[in-house]
């Protein structure tokens, strides 16, 4: 997974319990989507998770620029804002979006959805 917000602490922090919940492997910590895109290729992430809303570009505009670059990365917008996630939620390319308020709860239950839906090998 692909970690991307502006606000360097809370990033830290969301890197800090990603690290704990099962099933989750933090391949990159990015500060902005423009670095995200840049690290994809190396990182190959299979989710990336995205603030809505960052300077310069935020992560609605990033979902198009990823599922081009693999249209089977899992996106996954998250925000305080409830305008941001009703925007989210209607793009066809977004698979979830998440309320920061609840990603706690909220985010376990996501993981173990994709995983399940994961095609077997």
């Amino acid at each position: 997974m692909l970690v991307v917000d502006d606000h360097q602490v809370l990033l830290r922090a969301l890197e800090d319990w990603l690290s704990g919940v099962p099933l989750v492997k933090v391949v990159g910590i990015c500060g902005s989507a423009r670095e995200a895109l840049s690290v994809l290729p190396e990182r190959r992430p299979e989710l990336v998770l995205l603030d809505a809303n960052m300077p310069d570009m935020g992560g609605i505009e990033a979902v198009e620029p990823i599922k081009q670059w693999n249209s089977s990365v899992r996106v996954v917008i998250m925000s305080f804002d409830e305008v941001h996630l009703a925007v989210a939620r209607r793009m066809p390319l977004v698979d979830q979006a998440i309320d920061k308020h609840h990603l706690r709860e909220e985010f376990p239950l996501l993981i173990q959805e994709i995983v399940r839906a994961r095609p077997s090998s």
